[in-house]
């Protein structure tokens, strides 16, 4: 079964999810061999509303998800977020709750009843300790994708719709190639997570009134591009590097004009992707992370030093186990050192997904190569947002600015 799945949606992790429901399905009710998934209700009303609320849930998720991004609605998306979550990731978390009861009633009948509670606690701690970080990677990794909306305040007959390739040749990505007559230059655009190209189109608008043509796309598992698996920059990695050759192969960019701009994990990707662009003459960062360890602990932030490392080195391992990512190998930090191209790094200092910090630490792993500007009040990806003419004015100068001028090698 998971074969069969995986030729549909090419991920092993997400082809295990998908085939659970059947397997279980097909184990419980013909050969007998699993038990059935147990509501842990002692009514029959428990167990109805139990029922209703659980597949209510993913429903409501995505229609959630769907009208506070103003997205685009998707059938085809909220058919398989309904499937996963109401099916795939709930059954599993019902026969984790059932181990955990298993347990705790055998170890009841093995020791004294002096220790029974200080054990139950034990283990439920330590049980909650894998569960948080458990939940935490399964909604980072397999985020419901949302669809794009038309790319306003631009000409249709100046948007192209675009597809190309990966640079691994896994992964079908589709995104608009906004053109212009006499262009200053090209600039490929990269979104942020869980989001599409569309989710930053005032940016797209502040580099196109400002004179340049602007390459945006989908990440894998994002907005029309192919893949449900978010990998935060190891696997995005190639994307942007697709997008990179597509921009090369085409007639109408030129290539001693070619720019880059990321925001928040398409900046991190980005950045992990510029030493092998070498046609690219300065690049912007714009909210992005500096490492993701760091990023994950900062979710953490709530318990105590030593909980949040646990729980982030169990993140860490469950992560690895669902995309192949080493969370501690996602460094934009140390990549950036590799890269002799003017960058600027654009964050404000009231983000609160990506902290100020990881402006301070990209800026300083860059050295002499890279300009900082912190935006007062400004909140993640939001300097754009609060002041678009300075935001046009920094970009456009600091890009051109690269034109002029050579690598300082002293």
């Amino acid at each position: 079964m998971v074969l069969v799945v995986r030729m549909f949606v090419g991920s092993a992790s997400e082809a295990f999810w998908m085939s659970l429901p059947p397997v279980v399905l097909f184990g419980s009710r013909f050969l007998r061999v699993i038990p059935p998934p147990r509501l842990n209700s002692p009514t029959r009303f428990g167990r109805i509303a139990s029922i209703i609320i659980l597949a209510l849930f993913p429903a409501v998720y995505y229609g959630f998800l769907v009208f506070v991004t103003d997205s685009a609605w998707s059938w085809r998306e909220f058919l398989l977020v309904s499937y996963f979550f109401g099916l795939s990731f709930e059954i599993s978390l019902l026969y984790v709750y059932q181990l955990l009861e298993f347990t705790q009633d055998r170890l009841r009948e093995r020791v004294k009843a002096r220790y029974a509670g200080a054990l139950a606690v034990s283990l439920r701690t330590a049980f909650y300790l894998v569960l948080v970080p458990y939940i935490f990677v399964i909604f980072a990794v397999h985020r419901p994708k949302l669809m794009p909306t038309p790319i306003a305040g631009i000409p249709t007959e100046n948007v192209a719709q675009v597809e190309f390739q990966s640079r691994d040749q896994q992964t079908t990505l589709r995104g608009v190639f906004l053109k212009r007559d006499d262009p200053q230059g090209t600039v490929i655009v990269c979104h942020g997570v869980g989001a599409n190209h569309s989710d930053i189109e005032v940016i797209h608008q502040v580099l196109y009134e400002s004179g340049f043509q602007v390459f945006t796309f989908d990440f894998r598992g994002h907005g029309l591009s192919d893949g449900h698996t978010i990998t935060y920059g190891l696997n995005e990695r190639m994307d942007v590097l697709g997008a990179y050759d597509a921009c090369l192969a085409r007639d109408d960019v030129d290539h001693d004009r070619l720019f880059a701009l990321g925001v928040s994990m398409g900046g991190a990707s980005l950045t992990l992707a510029l030493p092998e662009m070498p046609k690219v003459k300065a690049a912007v960062l714009d909210s992005a992370f500096a490492d993701l360890t760091s990023m994950v602990e900062h979710q953490f932030r709530f318990l105590p030093q030593t909980l949040r490392t646990v729980v982030t080195q169990v993140a860490r391992g469950i992560s690895w186990i669902e995309t192949g990512a080493d969370i501690n190998q996602l460094a934009p930090a140390q990549a950036i050192s590799k890269i002799d191209i003017p960058i600027l790094i654009i964050h404000g200092d009231a983000d609160r997904i990506v902290p100020v910090e990881h402006a301070s630490l990209l800026h300083a792993a860059a050295e002499r190569n890279s300009t900082i500007h912190i935006e007062p009040g400004g909140p993640h990806i939001g300097t754009v947002m609060m002041n678009s003419h300075k935001y046009e004015r920094l970009v456009s100068q600091h890009f051109l600015r690269a034109l002029n001028s050579k690598p300082d090698t002293d």
